[in-house]
């Protein structure tokens, strides 16, 4: 019900008698970090926190791809459905300045250093292959027809005269592929990859993810997370087959962007999603003071010390010999690290307890696709700390078991935080800005177009983008329109609206 207010005979304006109603859903406070269940990893995680003062949750993100990295190539994980692979998809979800790209470069610091020395070494072996391929084809050319050497007096054989093979590409991280560009890296380069970018708009909003590429590439990482073999015809080219690759991957991403992800029905129904963990921390901007104590250097000492021991061993991981399938050269073929019986008892009740919150009317009705793969990504967690630990260890403990449970329990909460919120588009984005910005920033009572389009937020100086923001406002009991005039800003207004403040009317 709406009544009438009067000011000074010179207009009026109707007066809400209700609370305004949000335009979506607020995210709810995360739950802390699991830092039990992330074994000896923990107190890398807290060194990354501690040096950056990031959110533990982008650190802890970084943390486990880079060891999913390290760990993926030498062994894959008894499910309770044959083998899965170590490999690990994430999503960090952040804004500007949350010191994103920080924690990336400490937790990666070991393999941008691989990356470096092998790229030197592969440009060399790569000019002693150029070299070589050239002294072949002077050699074809002098050889001509023929084609059979002389084995020994009494028979002649078939020559095997193959031409020299190139170095593999090294590099075993990428920035920003497209999937066409991964899938040329896995055939001619390293088998064992991630994909890590602290820029993953752009990997959203590049060309791998337009509409007519999106199911495409959703489909091929969707793939490679399974570990399956990948086929790749062309009309202008000979089919590829890649067998016996491993790939991870962590995009972070800033709100806008995770909202439009996470709301993407063709990355929902295709599965990509549900392969994927998400972490959506609080922001820690405002907080993070430097002081300068005898304690807190002795904090950042003993932090740069368990960073310096992680390195070490990440490089042991990738510098170790590979099981390389025989007769390829980069074909891997991992032995399978079993699950002890106490882990697959673990495993199966675990399996049982999220099956069961997945029926409707469940915890996990809106997140079954994620629900259903929790357990396999349980097993891949608990694969990467056993192998992390050890890389000869024959099996999965039920300690470790345990640890994998517990942090797949943490990113369910964290799905269903996030489901719960709501997926707004980018109009009803844009007019919570505007409705953030009337409500905090502008302090006055009334407020017209005129003074928004001069005073609010400057991307949405737009005409037509402010009259749909403030169209979903009035639907929303935000802003009420007047009728008369009203003085704002020192200029008569005709056309104004009353701002509504949630609590005002209590």
């Amino acid at each position: 019900m709406l009544t009438s207010q009067f000011s000074k005979g010179e207009s009026y304006v109707s007066t809400p008698q209700a609370e305004p109603t949000p335009l979506f859903g607020a995210l709810r406070a995360s739950e802390p970090v699991p830092w039990d269940a992330f074994g000896r990893l923990a107190e890398v995680v807290r060194a990354i926190s501690t040096l950056t003062q990031a959110p533990d949750e982008i650190a802890m993100q970084s943390v486990l791809i880079v060891v999913s990295l390290a760990t993926q190539a030498h062994a894959d994980a008894e499910f309770l459905f044959g083998s899965v692979p170590l490999s690990c998809f994430a999503l960090t979800v952040a804004q500007s300045g949350e010191r994103k790209s920080a924690c990336d470069h400490l937790a990666s610091t070991a393999v941008e250093r691989f990356d470096v020395e092998r790229g030197r070494k592969y440009y060399h072996e790569k000019r002693k292959f150029e070299a070589a391929k050239l002294a072949y084809q002077k050699g074809r050319r002098r050889k001509r027809n023929d084609d059979f050497d002389v084995i020994d007096d009494d028979i002649k054989k078939v020559a095997v005269d193959l031409p020299p093979e190139p170095p593999l590409y090294p590099a075993m991280r990428i920035s920003d592929p497209t999937i066409e560009g991964l899938f040329r890296q896995l055939e001619i380069g390293f088998p064992s990859v991630a994909v890590m970018t602290d820029e993953g708009g752009q990997f959203f909003g590049g060309h791998s993810m337009k509409k007519e590429n999106a199911l495409k590439t959703a489909a091929g990482f969707s793939k490679l997370w399974d570990g399956a073999s990948l086929t790749k015809s062309r009309a202008s080219s000979e089919p590829v087959q890649l067998n016996g690759k491993r790939v991870s991957l962590h995009l972070m991403i800033q709100p806008g962007v995770a909202q439009s992800v996470v709301g993407d029905p063709i990355m929902k129904d295709q599965g990509l999603l549900s392969r994927v963990l998400i972490a959506w921390p609080e922001s820690k901007i405002g907080s993070r003071v430097i002081r300068k104590s005898e304690a807190r250097s002795a904090e950042e000492a003993e932090a740069k010390s368990v960073l310096a021991a992680f390195d070490k061993r990440i490089t042991e991981l990738l510098n170790a010999d590979l099981p390389i399938h025989p007769g390829t050269r980069a074909d891997l073929q991992p032995r399978v690290l079993a699950l002890s019986e106490k882990a697959r008892k673990q495993l199966e009740d675990f399996y049982n307890r999220v099956e069961q919150a997945s029926v409707k009317g469940g915890a996990f009705e809106y997140m079954t696709g994620f629900a259903a793969k929790s357990p396999e990504m349980a097993v891949r967690i608990a694969g990467i700390q056993t192998i992390f630990a050890d890389e000869t260890a024959p099996e999965v403990t039920a300690e470790t078991m345990e640890n994998g449970i517990g942090m797949m329990e943490w990113y369910l909460s964290e799905m269903l935080r996030i489901t719960d919120t709501g997926r707004p588009n980018e109009e009803l984005r844009a007019a919570e800005e505007l409705r953030s910005w009337v409500c905090d920033k502008w302090h006055k009572d009334f407020i017209d177009k005129r003074t928004m389009m001069k005073y609010g937020p400057g991307h949405l100086r737009d005409g037509n983008t402010l009259t749909r923001c403030i169209q979903k406002l009035e639907e929303h009991g935000w802003l009420v329109r007047g009728a008369g005039k009203q003085v704002i800003c020192g200029a008569v207004s005709r056309t104004f609206w009353r701002v509504v403040r949630s609590g005002a009317l209590q």
